[in-house]
Formats: structure tokens, C-alpha cells, sequence
């Protein structure tokens, strides 16, 4: 064979054993401290843990929204902290994750930063969704300089789903009185998140011939607590590795946002430098995304949770 066709054909082959074996993935939990509902919100934080760990899934991130770090909530807040979760500020009254307008942010943050500095695992590191989710340029420019100057640590998510309407539909239903099957639920829940994996992964592919890191967000619910370790076993059955995200987001090198600061693009833009169809703010369930959650339930023959 031609040394240059072989040349070609090692590349090929190499390229397709990183995309069959080193996909790889952190979870990321954002809806922490969250009240009790179905479940008692100290014993859903530690389900969560102690079923992500029962996966050998030792640390996930969590973003932590310190307006709801009150006194009922400091022994879930202690957990994150003793079982090394890393710990990410998203702010304190107002929600980083959804867009807004407001000179507020830096003081916001910062309030947010007091309440998690005596936490071993918060090393000034902030989900700051704003960046990417347009909005007032010169706004954007004044919160990257702030966060750089006061050297914030940049992460980021790529892959989201709307878990949390799944999860309010489990909700009505047990407030109801009425029992669910919860093996036929976790299988709905599983095979949502990861179809949305699988089409960021093939998506991400395309463009790049290689699997990007992904970051997935989820909310901390009673699903989640429920269904990660199964959708752990899911996601290494494709081939992905869930990975510790202080891996990532604590290396300069590994981060591509430290090398830029805080970016105003989403994180696929970033890699690719291809354009991308403007979306809708993508926190919130719209209609579209409620029909899809509506099939994977049908699907599992779970009819009784849809909304009448």
C-alpha cells in the first residue's frame, strides 16, 4: 500500500477510536437547595451523591444559587462540600442562568462569592450564561472585564434538557396520591437525556471529526436522585466517561475559556468558528420540547403523567 494512503488510512482509523472510546462528559446540576418535595430535600442531595457515587461517579458540579443557602439548607450545602463536589457560584438573588438586563450582576455575584468563600470545594469559579445569551453589548463587556479582573474561574454547560418539566409532571402526579411506575419513568428519563447527548455528540462530530467534551445540565430533582446512576450505566454503554470537573475546569489548558476569559460565544461556535441558528432562551420548556417529553412517557406507556 502507498505510504500515503496508509498515512490517511491511520488518521481515519484514529479518529474513529477517539469517537468510539474517548467521549467524554461531566454532569452538572443546576436547581440546587431546592425545597422538598416528593422527596425530603437533605435526603434528595444525598441519593444523588451516594447514587452518582455508586456509579463511580465521585464528583459532579453544582450550581449553587446562595439566596437559597438558608439554615434548612446548610447540612445539604455541607454534603456538596464533604463529598468534593464542585461547587460553582451562580449568583445569589438573581438567576444566572436566564438572560436579563441588569447593572446589578457584579454586586449579585459578589454577595454570592461571600457566602460560598468558606467552602473548600468553591475556588471563584461561575456559570455566566448572560455572555452567550445576547443581550446589551456594552453590558457584556463590563461583566467580562469584571469577572476576569477579579479572577473568576470560567465553566460552562453544552448540552441541556428540559428534565425539569419530566420531573414537575412526576410531581402532580404523586401530589395527586397516585403511584407511578418508576422503572418505566427512569427509562423515559434516560432515553431523553440521552438522545439529546447522542445528537450534540453526532452534531459536534460533523463539524470537528472528533467528540468534544460535553457538559451536561440537569436539575437536582427527585428523578435525577432516582435515575443517575441508571443513566450513568446509559451513557458508559455509549462509550462516554463521566469525568471530574475540577479535571477540566481547574487546568488553563484543558479550559479554553481561560485562555480567552469570558466569551460571548456558545461554546460550539467557539470550537468550530461556523455560525449558528439563533435559538430561543433555551431555560424554559416551550411547547415543541413539552410534546417531545409528552412521547419518550407515552413511549413507556406512561399516559396518567401528561397534562389533561
Amino acid at each position: 500500500m502507498h505510504v500515503k494512503h496508509l498515512g490517511t488510512l491511520l488518521i481515519i482509523a484514529s479518529q474513529l477510536f477517539y469517537y468510539v472510546e474517548a467521549k467524554e462528559i461531566i454532569l452538572a446540576f443546576d436547581g440546587t437547595l431546592s425545597r422538598s418535595t416528593s422527596l425530603d430535600g437533605t435526603a434528595r442531595t444525598k441519593m444523588l451523591i451516594n447514587n452518582m457515587a455508586r456509579a463511580d461517579v465521585m464528583q459532579a458540579m453544582f450550581l449553587i444559587q446562595t439566596k437559597n443557602l438558608t439554615s434548612n439548607a446548610i447540612e445539604r450545602m455541607m454534603y456538596y462540600d464533604e463529598t468534593g463536589q464542585f461547587i460553582v457560584n451562580a449568583g445569589h438573588n438573581y438567576s444566572l442562568l436566564r438572560r436579563a438586563k441588569s447593572y446589578g450582576y457584579p454586586i449579585d455575584i459578589m454577595k454570592a462569592n461571600a457566602a460560598l468563600g468558606p467552602y473548600e470545594n468553591y475556588r471563584q469559579s461561575i456559570i455566566y450564561p448572560y455572555l452567550d445569551g445576547g443581550g446589551d453589548i456594552e453590558l457584556r463587556q463590563q461583566l467580562q472585564s469584571f469577572l476576569s479582573e477579579k479572577n473568576y474561574l470560567p465553566v460552562y454547560v453544552t448540552t441541556q434538557v428540559h428534565d425539569e418539566y419530566m420531573n414537575n409532571l412526576y410531581q402532580l402526579r404523586i401530589e395527586g396520591g397516585r403511584t407511578v411506575n418508576i422503572r418505566a419513568l427512569e427509562k423515559a428519563y434516560v432515553k431523553m437525556i440521552m438522545d439529546e447527548v447522542l445528537a450534540y455528540d453526532a452534531d459536534a462530530y460533523m463539524r470537528l471529526g472528533s467528540s468534544p467534551r460535553q457538559v451536561l445540565l440537569l436539575n437536582e430533582n427527585d428523578l435525577a436522585a432516582y435515575c443517575v446512576a441508571g443513566l450513568i450505566d446509559a451513557l458508559n454503554e455509549k462509550s462516554f466517561t463521566v469525568i471530574a470537573p475540577e479535571k477540566v475546569f481547574g487546568d488553563p489548558i484543558v479550559n479554553p475559556y481561560f485562555r480567552s476569559n469570558f466569551t460571548d460565544q456558545p461554546f460550539k461556535h467557539y470550537l468550530t468558528g461556523l455560525p449558528e441558528a439563533k435559538r430561543k432562551w433555551p431555560y424554559i420548556a416551550n411547547n415543541h420540547d413539552k410534546e417531545k417529553i409528552h412521547r419518550y412517557l407515552v413511549e413507556q406507556g406512561l399516559d396518567s403523567l401528561l397534562p389533561q
